[in-house]
């Protein structure tokens, strides 16, 4: 097999021989908010540092490795990479959020690239690469600038990177705005693709020159730092995944949280670890339904406990108790007590939706 080089790749790439494999983004594409409105995606950010993806190990090997053969740019579930326009490494991918930002599970550039430009990683292994620094720019973000209560860059990041704060800690009805964490943030884009200022977005990611990798935290600690999120109020349900925390869902009633998980990441919560508030059985149930690995609570019953033990699923938890109870506390939960007396997941979860359903109507 002939070795493909930097050099012979221009040289086609000149002669028009690889253009065409270059795709063509519509730049006039626009996203609709329900079929309503016209929503423009944001505006392209001008970067002092371009941004290379996880695996490339910085601007250097990136550069002297990388032939353009746009492989990765075409496997990239996320539109993140596109060819460069600069000359000084034409065509060569870069790392943009307008349409997607590189999601912690995905892998995908570093499987493809032929050239060692960008070496394989595990999502563990992913989540632990700096690529980029989020920068707060205070005069676009509607927070500062309006007193909108936005969380949006707050609520998506995914290594809980950026917090809130109050504006003016004297005022309690102050605006709060963004803070990032310097040592968690990964630059994975996703603060600058869902801010929701426009033209230009307030968060905006700078690359790394050299690619920064932190030592993954253990699983006591990766379940330490969900069990805090919940704790803060900042989570209702959160999922881990090969020692990465790789979904957070906002804080909720009951079991709503873990469900919207159940429903809307089906492919992430299979084969899981769960990390929830309260586990009970009906909780248990949906774990167990979306195929988790392992579930922990921060309060679980001793019954949610056997019925995860006798489906071969680890139980853990902060504190234990026999049952969940009412509000009350004179009789079980209301969907503790429409799941009793079943233990298949399937029809135990189709239970807790008849009786969630029943309750609303109220």
């Amino acid at each position: 097999m002939e070795t493909v080089t930097r050099r012979g790749f221009l040289v086609a790439a000149g002669s028009g021989a690889v253009l065409g494999a270059v795709p063509k983004k519509d730049a006039d594409d626009k996203l609709t908010d329900g079929g309503i409105a016209d929503v423009t995606p944001p505006g392209a950010v001008a970067r002092e540092t371009r941004v290379v993806p996880p695996g490339a190990g910085g601007h250097r090997n990136f550069s002297t490795r990388c032939v353009g053969c746009q492989l990765c740019v075409d496997a990239c579930p996320n539109n993140v990479l596109r060819p460069s326009k600069d000359p000084r490494h034409l065509f060569q991918p870069e790392m943009g959020f307008e349409h997607g930002y590189c999601r912690p599970e995905c892998a995908k550039c570093g499987e493809v690239c032929p050239a060692g430009a960008i070496r394989r990683v595990t999502p563990a292994e992913k989540k632990t690469i700096h690529v980029g620094q989020a920068v707060w720019h205070s005069d676009r973000c509607i927070a500062a600038e309006e007193g909108v209560n936005c969380s949006a860059c707050e609520a998506h990041c995914p290594v809980r990177a950026i917090v809130r704060v109050p504006m003016n800690e004297k005022d309690e009805k102050s605006p709060k705005i963004p803070v990032v964490d310097k040592e968690l943030c990964i630059g994975c884009g996703a603060c600058e693709h869902l801010c929701p200022a426009r033209p230009l977005p307030a968060m905006t990611v700078e690359g790394l020159e050299r690619h920064r990798e932190v030592r993954p935290m253990s699983e006591a600690d990766v379940l330490a730092e969900a069990a805090r999120l919940i704790r803060e109020g900042r989570a209702g349900a959160v999922l881990v995944k090969d020692g990465v925390i790789v979904a957070v869902e906002p804080n909720g009633p009951g079991v709503k949280p873990l469900l919207r998980l159940h429903d809307l990441r089906a492919d992430v919560l299979k084969g899981a670890w769960v990390v929830d508030k309260v586990v009970g059985r009906a909780a248990a149930a949906i774990a167990l339904d979306g195929g988790a690995a392992r579930v922990h609570g921060l309060l679980m019953s001793e019954a949610a406990k056997a019925l995860l033990g006798e489906h071969g699923v680890p139980a853990s938890a902060d504190e234990t108790v026999p049952q969940i109870l009412n509000r009350n506390r004179d009789g079980l939960c209301p969907l503790e007590d429409a799941v009793k007396g079943q233990d298949v997941p399937a029809k135990m979860v189709k239970a807790i939706r008849s009786r969630i359903k029943k309750l609303m109507s109220k």
